[in-house]
């Protein structure tokens, strides 16, 4: 499947917008926050990156990811996300 780079930039706002709100709601941080814990995250970078594929993935996926990499200050105290429950096929590629 051939995205042109509309279509692959609007997929990947779309990834990152779900993933502000998953930010938002199950961890209690503020939207700026959030935006800039995406933005800065080694997963962004991944996610931007069309030869990982990982555009392709489903925003949960990618949130899984994206948890290894936050600290557990922002997590909200006797909280568990949503996603920890679920189970997640990890592509070890993606990780390198």
């Amino acid at each position: 499947m051939k995205l042109t780079q509309r279509q692959f930039q609007f997929v990947v706002n779309s990834d990152v917008e779900t993933l502000v709100a998953i930010l938002c709601e199950e961890r209690q941080m503020p939207l700026l926050d959030a935006f800039d814990c995406v933005y800065n995250s080694r997963i962004y970078q991944k996610l931007i990156n069309a030869r990982t594929g990982l555009y392709l993935q489903s925003p949960d996926y990618i949130y899984g990811y994206l948890q290894e990499e936050l600290p557990s200050a922002h997590t909200k105290q006797n909280s568990k996300s949503k996603s920890s429950n679920r189970e997640i096929n990890r592509t070890p590629s993606l990780l390198a």
